[in-house]
């Protein structure tokens, strides 16, 4: 019986990601769902297919992130729950979060300290 399934090999860097994007396609039938950036280098290469598929393709591309010295990490779901998916949403609106609480703060440190007190530069006086 054949059942979906997803797959996960996290690397260690983006070349290192393809050729595993590359070596799980290619050792079954098997879709590459996306290829996921987690933090910093560490990037997350999807599939999903059925169980057999799907281990045989992780399987691969584990093989070839280790040989490269890239794997961090690799796993077979055979039936994630439904909803599971919203996972990845959750996950993405943190990552925005954090952008823009980082942009806010690069914002602030490009302010001088006389426009943060409100200080004109001009050594002009105003008209009164």
């Amino acid at each position: 019986m054949n059942q979906r399934a997803q797959g996960f090999v996290e690397t260690a860097g983006l070349v290192i990601a393809i050729q595993v994007a590359d070596a799980m396609a290619k050792a079954a039938a098997v879709k590459i769902a996306m290829a996921h950036k987690v933090d910093g280098l560490r990037i997350c290469v999807i599939c999903e297919g059925d169980v057999a598929a799907c281990q045989a393709s992780v399987n691969a591309g584990a093989d070839i992130a280790r040989a490269l010295d890239g794997l961090l990490g690799s796993n077979v779901i055979p039936r994630p729950a439904e909803g599971a998916e919203g996972l990845q949403a959750h996950i993405d609106e943190m990552k925005l979060r954090k952008a823009a609480r980082k942009a806010a703060k690069e914002a602030r440190k490009t302010v001088t300290p006389a426009a943060a007190k409100g200080v004109k530069k001009s050594g002009a006086k105003p008209a009164e």
